[in-house]
């Protein structure tokens, strides 16, 4: 693949509640992957890290954002802004990139390891005009997503940003993540889909594997929180309306209503309902399901079942 001009990207990251040593153990590893591009790679013309804090009081204090600016000022520039407020991780990612004057723009969880040829792999894509790639996706470890992709071009149905990279021009394009509609969860899937609708490929990078904790069971299955669950049921029932799937919102709402009162599938529903009747839910797209897809639950096809 013909390599890229070095390009600037800026790496953001929504907190809440985070451990701070795993906060500097990441950022340790951003900086070796900087160090390692610098010295072969060299996809980078420079790096910015952006930190929104969604938590209730600021997880890093002015000492310690001036000793975490001071270790890394080597490698990237690094901002650090406390929201006062968990809007969510879309609002929480258009707030930080609002402003964004670098040409990538790298949505990652806080908490996930990079490997050290992070940056060259996930932008090799966009040195292929054919390919169209709108964003790319890194393959994660433990528990690597079972979406499926093609082996040989990495084109996949849509990106989870648990570390995602795309151009700022095309995120500005399509009106970056709907905070309107997501909290939290599906807000990368529906980010996916609408860069789809652009004409752009989601392309899936498995050579740049990053290490994203999970709570995983005895027998190595995922163990989702309770707030996982309320989230996946909300983000679930608001995709069915969004991208236009009416069959399957109104077996979803028969189906979590009959859930007890009080279960993350009841309270998703009210929320749903209440979003209906204040004139909060958006407009349907892809009506003839161009980009979208629903298959057996899952938003595309799968190679495995967690």
């Amino acid at each position: 693949m013909k390599k890229m001009n070095p390009v600037s990207i800026q790496i953001q990251s929504v907190l809440y509640k985070n451990d701070v040593n795993a906060l500097e153990q990441a950022l340790d590893n951003l900086a070796n992957a900087i160090r390692v591009d610098r010295e072969s790679d060299q996809a980078l013309s420079r790096a910015r890290v952006c930190y929104g804090d969604a938590s209730p009081e600021p997880l890093i204090d002015e000492a310690l954002l001036h000793r975490f600016q001071d270790k890394y000022a080597p490698y990237f520039e690094l901002q650090y802004t406390f929201f006062d407020r968990n809007s969510g991780t879309a609002a929480g990612h258009n707030r930080l990139a609002k402003d964004c004057d670098a040409d990538y723009l790298q949505i990652m969880n806080p908490d996930v390891l990079v490997c050290p040829h992070l940056f060259a792999r996930m932008l090799e894509p966009y040195s292929v005009p054919e390919l169209r790639a709108g964003m790319t996706e890194a393959r994660q470890t433990p528990v690597e997503h079972p979406k499926e992709y093609d082996p040989e071009t990495g084109v996949t149905s849509w990106a989870t940003t648990a570390l995602a990279i795309f151009p700022t021009e095309l995120y500005r394009a399509v009106g970056g993540f709907d905070e309107k509609t997501f909290f939290m969860y599906c807000d990368d899937l529906d980010f996916s889909w609408l860069i789809r609708e652009q004409g752009y490929q989601i392309i899936y990078v498995p050579s740049a594997v990053v290490f994203h904790s999970k709570n995983l069971s005895a027998t190595a299955g995922w163990t989702p929180t309770a707030a996982e669950v309320y989230y996946s049921a909300e983000a679930a029932l608001l995709m069915y309306h969004k991208w236009s799937a009416p069959d399957l919102l109104e077996q979803t709402k028969r189906a979590f209503a009959a859930a007890p009162e009080g279960a993350p599938e009841h309270k998703a529903l009210l929320h749903f309902e209440k979003m209906k009747e204040e004139g909060l839910l958006p407009a349907p797209h892809d009506p003839e399901h161009k980009v979208a897809e629903f298959l057996h639950g899952n938003y595309g096809k799968m190679r495995f079942t967690i």
